[in-house]
């Protein structure tokens, strides 16, 4: 991988981070799709975590190797070990294992790289999003959820909220051994994020009786608001996250078709909802586009979270190169606007919600307005509506329809990027008027 030829080699997690971020750039596949690949391998979290440290200070890392010329001056140091090693050095463990000539070589340069980066690029970007946790109600009560983390936190109990600016000032004075439950979301927890580790690491998630899911993926299934007993299909459901909730919300009741494509990513759906007890959730292993009303009769509510580009989670594990390449998004918005003018052609289908993790108006709002083009017996209903009016950030004004759908930004709201658009089909009524 390095191009050095040494007695001592490079260790296996620095080689094969390596191999992760060449093939990242050069393919344009997504760092998370490519370290799922990887979810056998032993040091999987720490691979995770350096990939995660690179991408959140990729600007400044990459500015660093080229204005220290640590390139130029050792041309058989390839550019992606290179990268890996200077992140572990730098931003992750502080030191390097090992006296390989590469690990050898980066470590020379130490000096060189601080002094690049500076004092204000390596400034450590305080981490102020909480920890979201939400309850799994197949396994576990709200009221026993409670009483089970009352061994260890104190509960903020909060008078009913009157603007949402109130609930987000609650939000971020959270302390450690304090959580409150979400004013959108009534199976969401919210904790302080230094208590991100207690939570990635214990068995009440291991065991599914808690999920971590970040608030602005709960408000998909949230707003479809399909009710017990309902037919749901979810269009592109891997890893299960969404899943499971909609499977909450109607009680473990119903049927939930849940479709995923790719081999890898239907056994983890399988595996999840599995293990999170959901007896109402039917797995298919198939191209959604390919699946006919036939195959999943009945089907009201639908949900699609499709494949994008990840724009609003630039900070978990997201390369600059992903986001902003203009031709990655003009195919994206291709394969949006296919995904959900399928899900209109279900003949019995009442509701939609499409749902993306990105910031981009070539995956939003384009694609909005490209399917009630094309499907004029759909109408937009208004997302923030959905949220009892108590949400601030809504689609481009741009479009005349803009101010029906709904964007969560990092900034504002404490939760990833994320876009939301709620389709209803006419009635009969309404389309004859």
């Amino acid at each position: 991988m390095s191009g050095f030829k040494h007695s001592i080699k490079v260790p296996s997690k620095y080689k094969k981070v390596a191999a992760i971020l060449k093939t990242a750039f050069e393919s344009k596949k997504s760092l998370k799709s490519l370290i799922f690949e990887q979810k056998k391998h032993v040091k999987l979290r720490d691979m995770q975590a350096l990939l995660t440290h690179y991408t959140d200070n990729q600007r400044a890392i990459d500015a660093a190797i080229e204005k220290c010329q640590i390139l130029e001056e050792n041309p058989r140091l390839s550019r992606e070990l290179c990268i890996t090693l200077v992140t572990e050095l730098i931003y992750h463990r502080k030191d390097l294992k090992g006296d390989s000539k590469p690990v050898q070589t980066v470590r020379a340069y130490r000096k060189r790289i601080m002094k690049a980066l500076g004092d204000e690029n390596f400034a450590k970007k305080k981490d102020t999003k909480p920890r979201y946790v939400r309850i799994n109600t197949n396994i576990v009560s709200i009221a026993d959820a409670h009483a089970m983390l009352a061994e260890n936190w104190y509960k903020k109990d909060c008078p009913p909220f009157e603007n949402y600016d109130e609930f987000l000032k609650a939000v971020e004075t959270l302390e450690e051994n304090e959580y409150m439950v979400d004013m959108h979301v009534d199976d969401l927890l919210i904790f302080h994020s230094k208590q991100k580790y207690f939570w990635a690491t214990h068995e009440y998630t291991e065991s599914k009786k808690f999920m971590l899911q970040d608030k602005a993926t709960c408000l998909a299934a949230k707003i479809l608001n399909p009710p017990i007993g309902s037919i749901i299909l979810d269009m592109c459901a891997a890893p299960g996250m969404k899943t499971i909730h909609l499977s909450n919300l109607v009680k473990n009741q119903g049927t939930i078709y849940a479709i995923e494509k790719d081999a890898e990513r239907y056994r983890l759906l399988r595996s999840m909802t599995k293990k999170a007890k959901c007896k109402n959730i039917k797995p298919i292993e198939a191209d959604v586009l390919t699946i006919t009303p036939e195959q999943c009769p009945d089907v009201e509510y639908i949900l699609l979270d499709p494949p994008c580009s990840g724009s609003g989670m630039q900070n978990r594990m997201c390369l600059n190169s992903e986001v902003d390449d203009a031709q990655r998004l003009q195919k994206l918005g291709g394969l949006q606007i296919k995904l959900l003018s399928h899900a209109m052609n279900f003949p019995h289908v009442k509701r939609i919600v499409y749902s993306t993790c990105s910031i981009h108006k070539e995956e939003n709002e384009d694609v909005v307005k490209k399917c009630l083009y094309l499907n004029p017996n759909f109408k937009l209903l208004s997302a923030k509506k959905a949220l009892r009016n108590k949400w601030c950030n809504l689609g481009d004004r741009q479009y005349d329809f803009g101010k029906k759908c709904l964007y969560s930004r990092p900034e504002k709201d404490l939760t990833i990027g994320m876009f939301i658009a709620i389709f209803e089909k006419l009635s009969n009524s309404e389309e004859v008027a």
